[in-house]
């Protein structure tokens, strides 16, 4: 039968290997696998984070706590790269917006569907 250390040591590297995947996702800003992998990630944290109280060696509590702190920067980067995101969308809409109005000036209709004509 397996020690909470043990345990502990074998849910720590699968979240280290997890971890790393998802880097390489963000890397390649492929949003939709870091959404996957965090997803996966997630019952190994609440499993690692319900023997966390038996953990009692150092090298695995700062394993944990370096698994933690990467979590906690990606995270941020998120967040940030979201704002970022949110931001560029405002400015197109301003933009959008501004041609919507500019259009008609210049005799072109404000929408941009096609138009069909019957001639005859």
């Amino acid at each position: 039968m397996e020690t909470p250390a043990q345990t502990c040591a074998r849910l720590l590297t699968a979240l280290e290997e997890l971890a790393g995947q998802e880097a390489m996702s963000l890397e390649a800003r492929d949003f939709a696998a870091v959404v996957h992998l965090q997803e996966r990630a997630a019952p190994l944290v609440q499993l690692l984070g319900a023997h966390a109280p038996e953990i009692t060696d150092p090298a695995i509590r700062r394993r944990v706590r370096e698994f933690l702190d990467r979590r906690h920067e990606t995270g941020e980067w998120l967040a940030e790269q979201i704002e970022q995101t949110r931001g560029r969308l405002r400015e197109l809409d301003g933009a959008r917006s501004r041609l919507t109005r500019l259009a008609p000036a210049y005799g072109r209709p404000a929408e941009t569907g096609h138009r069909l004509a019957a001639v005859g």
